[in-house]
């Protein structure tokens, strides 16, 4: 099945949560930038650490630092 050009289909449960852990290097006010590591889910038994990096080519200062915890994707 395709999905026609122009939707956006959630690829993630947007209801699931994960167990986030922030990346301990990083503080408010540090400089990101594209593949910084901002934090890491467990996965399952496969992957066990996911990390969360920061989209290619996009940039900024880190305004607040999320503490361990467990999130869904939004």
């Amino acid at each position: 099945m395709f999905v026609p050009r122009g939707v956006d289909v959630p690829s993630l449960d947007q209801h699931k949560t994960w167990e986030f852990t922030p990346n301990p290097k990083l503080k408010k006010g540090d400089l990101v930038s594209g593949g910084d590591i901002l934090g890491t889910v467990y996965e399952n038994e496969l992957f066990n650490e996911h990390k969360i990096m920061m989209p290619p080519k996009m940039f900024g200062q880190i305004v607040e630092v999320f503490p361990k915890g467990t999130y869904n994707v939004s």
